[in-house]
């Protein structure tokens, strides 16, 4: 199965990375300042792990379609912010996610290239 033409493993990859990478966000947010802080921790944690899935990644799919992809982000953190920060997020930045997330739409749409056996 597949999401445009993206494989859906991929895109399942690239969004538990999206996941991670916001709760590491959010974890980092709660424990910055604070050098003994178990958010802190957790926070630096979720970065090791995303790092060696970001790896994973990129040995399966292109940059060029898994940056984009990875994209997803910049939805998820905002969302989260306000959820549990309860950050204030303004229709302005609200325009701009939206026009990533169409950004994302077209990359997910476009064709992987075929790779060359030599």
């Amino acid at each position: 199965m597949k999401i445009g033409e993206i494989p859906i493993r991929i895109f399942a990859l690239i969004m538990a990375n999206d996941l991670l990478d916001t709760v590491a966000q959010l974890f980092m947010k709660k424990g910055v300042g604070h050098f003994d802080s178990i958010f802190l921790w957790l926070g630096i944690l979720f970065y090791v792990v995303n790092f060696f899935l970001w790896m994973m990644i990129l040995t399966k799919v292109d940059l060029s379609i898994a940056i984009p992809m990875a994209s997803v982000g910049y939805i998820l953190i905002p969302l989260a912010s306000i959820l549990f920060l309860h950050e204030q997020v303004n229709l302005m930045r609200w325009i701009g996610i939206g026009f990533i997330m169409l950004g994302v739409y077209f990359v997910s749409k476009s064709k992987l290239p075929e790779k060359i056996n030599a």
